[in-house]
């Protein structure tokens, strides 16, 4: 009988240990970035300004030059052999800003016509 105790002792005492092992793990608190703050570490900075090659021309003809210029220097760097009249500007997108990229998406432009 003596040895049927030791041996549930033992057994208890292991599941005692396995259990206080297994149990949820202890982490540091990670702060929630994407929780709203209230907007409280931004309350003194202003509203940085954009850079110049993003900046929107003014007028039709001066977003169409600019454009055009952007186009020009890409097409300088393409290495495809393809003909300039055969390519769209708004296949230059790693040359094109954000404006002009648009700007020939809505007026499909070959990159012959701005030479």
């Amino acid at each position: 009988m003596k040895k049927v105790s030791s041996a549930l002792v033992g057994l208890f005492f292991a599941s005692a240990l396995l259990v206080a092992a297994c149990g949820k793990p202890k982490q540091a608190e990670v702060p929630d970035v994407d929780k709203d703050t209230g907007g409280q570490d931004m309350a003194g900075e202003e509203a940085a300004p954009k850079p110049e090659e993003n900046a929107k021309p003014e007028g039709e003809g001066d977003m169409k030059q600019k454009c055009c210029a952007s186009c020009k220097e890409a097409l300088a760097t393409d290495r495809s052999g393809t003909a300039p009249d055969q390519i769209p500007c708004a296949d230059f997108t790693a040359g094109l800003s954000p404006w002009c990229l648009e700007y020939f998406r809505s007026n499909p432009t070959k990159a012959s016509e701005c030479q």
